[in-house]
C-alpha cells in the first residue's frame, strides 16, 4: 500500500465503516462513499473524508474497497470504478453466491481492474478488534500486490484458490455459524423454561463440549435483549437464503438451515431488519409466550 495514496471504501455500513477505522487506525487516508449521507457521521470524526460520487473515489484512490450489501450493487458501481484514469485494485468484501462473485470478476477484467474476492467471516465488531477472518480468492500476484491493505483490513486471512471459492467458503462457514446462533438461542430459552438462570446456565455452556464462539460474541446479547446490531438480521437472512438457493441447485437438502432461516423471518417481523443477528432468539421466545398464554 503506498502510504501517500488514499484507500477509497464504498459502502459504509456496518462492514465498511469497522474496515475504514482499521485503515485510518493505521494511518492511511480514507475516502468513503455511501449513497446513505447518514452514515458518514462517525467516520468524520477520526478523519476520513467522503466523496459525492463512487466514481471520485475511484478516481482519486489506488485500492478500492466495496462492502455493499449485495451483488446487483457492486454491478452497477463497477462501470463508475472502471472509468478512473488509472484504474484501482478492487477488493471486494460482499458475500455473494459463486456465480455472481465470477460474473463480476469478469465484468472487472473486461474493464481492466485488478479484483481481490475477500469476505470476511466475523461481525463488524469483530473486524474492529482484528479478529475478524478474511477468505481471500483471486490471482496470486494481485493477492500480494494488495498484502499491505489486507494485512490491516484483517491480519487474520486464509487465501482459498481461485475466484468464486471465498463465496464458497463464506457459504459454508455461514451455514455452520447461523445453526449455533439458533442452537444457542433455543438452548438459552430452553434452559430458562427449565427455571435455571440464564447467565449461569450460559457460563456452564461455555466449559462444556456444546462450547462455540458464538456463545462469546451473541450469548450475553440474547440475554440482555441487547439487539444494538454488529451485524444486521437482514444481511444475516439474505445469506441464509443464499446458502438454501445454492443448496438447491446442487441437490443438497439443508433443513436445519431451511428452518433457522424460517426463525431469521420471525425475527425480522419482530425485531426489525436493522436489530442484530441475535435477535433470532425473539422468534424463539415468541413462540413460547403464545403457548404459554394458551394454557
Amino acid at each position: 500500500m503506498d502510504g501517500g495514496t488514499p484507500v477509497g471504501v464504498i459502502g459504509l455500513g456496518l462492514m465498511g465503516s469497522a474496515l475504514s477505522a482499521r485503515l485510518i487506525d493505521a494511518g492511511a487516508g480514507v475516502i468513503g462513499f455511501d449513497i446513505d449521507a447518514a452514515r458518514t457521521g462517525a467516520l468524520s470524526g477520526i478523519g476520513a473524508e467522503f466523496a459525492d460520487f463512487a466514481a471520485d473515489v475511484a478516481a482519486r484512490c489506488g485500492t478500492v474497497i466495496i462492502a455493499v450489501y449485495d451483488a446487483a450493487q457492486i454491478r452497477a458501481l463497477l462501470p463508475d470504478i472502471a472509468r478512473a484514469k488509472a484504474a484501482p485494485l478492487v477488493i471486494c468484501t460482499t458475500t455473494c453466491a459463486p456465480d455472481e462473485i465470477t460474473g463480476i470478476a469478469e465484468l472487472a477484467a473486461r474493464s481492466r481492474l485488478a479484483f481481490i474476492e475477500a469476505p470476511i467471516s466475523g461481525t463488524s465488531a469483530e473486524v474492529r478488534a482484528g479478529t475478524a477472518t478474511a477468505l481471500v480468492a483471486g490471482e496470486a500476484d494481485v493477492i500480494a500486490t494488495a498484502a499491505a491493505t489486507l494485512d490491516i483490513l484483517c491480519p487474520l486471512r486464509v487465501n482459498v484458490g481461485a475466484i468464486g471459492n471465498a463465496s464458497r467458503t463464506k457459504l459454508a462457514i455461514n451455514l455452520i455459524l447461523q445453526s449455533n446462533r439458533a442452537a444457542l438461542a433455543e438452548g438459552l430459552v430452553f434452559a430458562e423454561s427449565l427455571g435455571l438462570d440464564g447467565a449461569a446456565f450460559l457460563a456452564a455452556a461455555r466449559r462444556s463440549a456444546a462450547y462455540s464462539a458464538v456463545m462469546d460474541s451473541k450469548g450475553e446479547k440474547m440475554l440482555a435483549r441487547d439487539f444494538s446490531p454488529q451485524s444486521h438480521i437482514a444481511q444475516t437472512l439474505k445469506d441464509a437464503e443464499l446458502i438454501l438457493r445454492e443448496a438447491e441447485r446442487h441437490g443438497v437438502a439443508l433443513p436445519m438451515t431451511a428452518a433457522q432461516a424460517g426463525l431469521l423471518r420471525a425475527a425480522i417481523a419482530l425485531q426489525g431488519p436493522g436489530t442484530d443477528s441475535a435477535a433470532v432468539i425473539e422468534a424463539i421466545r415468541a413462540r413460547r409466550a403464545d403457548k404459554e398464554e394458551r394454557r
